[in-house]
């Protein structure tokens, strides 16, 4: 392997971190973090082959170590700046992370305590975000995810928090899929009450994931 277009592949691929921090359009912002996923699975190839050519024989230059490390530098990068087109929707925020963006709306937002009928004003949230998805993302796989808080079921209907958090993102799915989201790039699934985060109230959520590479 030619240690010094590895190296500046590296080089290339730190620049386009630091480039992901400044201020710009959202099309260019876009085109960065998507690129850094992209150049993030050619780095992991290029470790792959590396590995083959060492075969036993170590790693006296220690490149390899340095490849592995900032490939999972690079998995694991935010992009600043990639939810922009998701910022001006009231209880939404998103992020780029592993070849994902995660789109999260807060779950009082989208139903009633012990609901899974959309409310009225959660229609119009979705309907903002599956019009950006149209835009931005046309054809890739998105999957929708529930969650609810740690408190049992008690009084509603359901049999347990994991049949509410199904029930929710299905919602959630067919809400999406009205607004022209495909049904064959869609699925949905419920965690119920895992990944729970600090609050109750941040942990009732629908995720929106959108896959940008399978």
């Amino acid at each position: 392997m030619n240690s010094d277009r590895t190296r500046m592949m590296l080089l290339c691929l730190l620049a386009v971190i630091g480039l992901s921090s400044l201020t710009g359009c959202q099309n260019r912002l876009k085109m960065e973090r998507d690129a850094l996923y992209v150049q993030n699975q050619e780095l992991q190839e290029e470790l792959d082959r590396a590995r083959a050519a060492m075969g036993s024989g170590g790693d006296p230059s220690g490149l390899l170590a340095e490849i592995e490390s900032l490939r999972a530098q690079l998995a694991n990068q935010p992009v600043a700046g990639a939810n922009t087109a998701f910022d001006h929707i009231p209880g939404v925020d998103a992020y780029a992370s592993g070849g994902t963006v995660t789109v999260r709306v807060e779950g009082d937002i989208l139903f009633a305590s012990g609901k899974v009928d959309l409310k009225g004003s959660a229609k119009s949230t979705l309907n903002q975000i599956a019009g950006i998805i149209k835009n931005e993302y046309p054809g890739n796989t998105i999957r929708v995810e529930g969650y609810t808080d740690t408190d049992p079921i008690r009084k509603s209907k359901w049999k347990d928090n994991l049949e509410l958090s199904l029930q929710r993102s299905a919602a959630v799915h067919r809400q999406l899929q009205t607004q022209g989201i495909a049904a064959d790039n869609m699925y949905a699934a419920g965690f119920g009450e895992a990944r729970a985060r600090e609050t109750k109230e941040k942990s009732r959520r629908v995720q929106i994931v959108v896959v940008l590479r399978e």
